[in-house]
């Protein structure tokens, strides 16, 4: 380890409680003057040279303590005159004790009497920065979208490959939260549910999914491989018909489900929050259904909501609406691998963040191993109530039922000025997890991975009746067969 004579004389300036690990305060020490030696540290000119060299950066650091007073202050009044702005400092107050801490950039040790440092009585830590790295996790061979939300760069290339890499830190990745998703029901038996998804709500009496959409959202909130939060719960809230639509009396019945759900939930172990995940929209506004939505906020509960795909105001239907910057509620736009805002996407005041919604891969409900290829900002709104639930898995006290909290949290951890293209007065902010991969994307195949050649069939994919793909092979040992031959445009 080493020691800066210049951050030791800094630490040794102050006067301080010490204290040995067992035996209890010791008492103060003699403070030291800085004074005294002056002329041994060199003037101010030279100490800002060789930090000028941003060559070590050394911290310093002083615990526990009684009581910071005002030879502290002098001290660090010393300190700034000398270094200007380049020194970090401060003082914080943990549960049971106090710290001072200084960050100084600059190895000044050879212009420095090194003698000084056997003068250091008082001292509890002076090393060395590090560096720190996170104990990072990866996943390959998923969706572009999962990647755009997990790395700086974002992802190049085409969106039918499949070699992309999701990046997180947290591996709890949403577990104990309950994402609702309101939709056309969910196949809750699809492999990549893995046994965390269940029927809620239904007005039909069941949550089974015949239409294929509220499935597709629920893989992109929380499956395995194709979605974001992959260790959360999943609940069907069934309040479309197969055909993807529905009555706005439903919807509040099966809001209304969700709000007394989430009440029984919050007493049981393990439970961290709930999340309203709706990626459907009306045609203009329902006081009803906002009025529902607000008190399912005012319980508690996270809601994340898609623009709506006609390339005009959110501002001007329901759910849409809700969002913007005096609410808690979030409403999604949608963006492309090209970081531009898709053409479909609404966009305006009520949109607060931007996240991928074209050419997206997720689960599909006419089989357990079946998936497809949508687009809309119905894709992007499951993005969202992905990093959400990962969000409030890594802080659940300060973020799990406080959904003002929560969106603000968001909102600060997005990518700002990420992409382009017309968003009429919201902020360019893009999704993001807060984990910048570094990740660059990789192809096989031309845009196709075929990662088991003998026993494949051919399977169409998005791209035009001439584009096909084999089956990939994922490590649920499921085959995923693709379902459609063509994108097609979803709420």
């Amino acid at each position: 380890m080493k020691y800066s004579a210049t951050t030791a004389a800094f630490l040794a300036s102050l006067s301080v409680v010490t204290a040995a690990r067992d035996a209890g305060y010791l008492g103060k020490v003699k403070k030291f003057d800085v004074t005294k030696y002056a002329d041994k540290f060199g003037s101010v000119k030279t100490q800002s040279a060789c930090i000028a060299q941003n060559d070590t950066t050394f911290i310093a650091l002083y615990d526990p303590y009684d009581g910071i007073d005002d030879p502290f202050e002098t001290a660090m009044k010393s300190l700034t005159a000398a270094y200007g702005n380049k020194v970090t400092q401060g003082i914080e107050t943990g549960q049971n004790s106090q710290f001072a801490y200084a960050i100084i950039p600059g190895n000044c040790s050879n212009q420095i009497n090194r003698a000084l440092v056997s003068e250091i009585v008082d001292v509890a830590v002076v090393e060395d920065a590090v560096n720190i790295e996170s104990f990072l996790a990866k996943k390959t061979g998923t969706p572009w979208g999962l990647q755009r939300i997990s790395n700086e760069a974002g992802a190049t290339g085409s969106p039918q490959g499949q070699d992309f890499t999701y990046s997180f830190e947290d591996e709890n990745l949403g577990k104990g939260v309950d994402i609702y998703v309101v939709d056309t029901g969910v196949r809750t038996s699809h492999a990549v549910f893995t046994g965390r998804a269940t029927e809620g709500f239904s007005f039909t009496g069941s949550a089974a999914d015949g239409d294929g959409h509220g499935t597709h959202v629920a893989g992109t909130a929380g499956g395995a491989k194709f979605g974001v939060a992959q260790g959360a719960n999943i609940i069907a809230v069934k309040v479309l018909g197969d055909d993807g639509s529905g009555s706005s009396a439903d919807t509040i019945a099966g809001m209304s489900w969700i709000i007394n759900n989430h009440n029984k939930r919050k007493t049981q172990p393990g439970f961290i929050g709930s999340i309203m995940s709706m990626s459907w929209g009306l045609q203009g506004t329902a006081a009803t259904v906002d009025r529902v939505i607000l008190s399912a906020v005012d319980a508690g509960i996270h809601v994340s909501v898609a623009a709506g795909n006609d390339g005009a105001d959110a501002c001007g239907s329901t759910p849409s609406h809700n969002g913007g910057a005096n609410s808690a509620v979030v409403t999604v736009g949608s963006v492309n691998i090209q970081n531009k805002v898709s053409s479909f996407s609404n966009i305006g005041t009520c949109v607060d963040i931007y996240a991928p919604g074209e050419q997206i891969l997720s689960a599909w409900n006419t089989g357990d191993n079946i998936i497809n290829f949508l687009s809309g900002t119905s894709m992007a709104c499951p993005h969202t109530s992905g990093v959400m639930a990962y969000l409030m898995a890594q802080d659940p006290a300060a973020l799990g039922q406080n959904p003002a909290a929560l969106k603000a949290k968001l909102l600060a951890t997005a990518r700002k000025d990420k992409f382009t293209g017309q968003i009429a007065g919201s902020a360019n902010l893009l999704l993001s997890n807060g984990v910048d991969g570094g990740v660059t994307a990789r192809r096989l195949v031309k845009n196709y991975v075929v990662p088991d050649q003998g026993t494949d069939k051919l399977s169409p994919v998005l791209g035009g009746p001439t584009s096909w793909a084999k089956h990939l092979v994922e490590n649920l040992g499921k085959r995923w067969e693709l379902h459609s031959s063509e994108a097609q445009m979803r709420y």
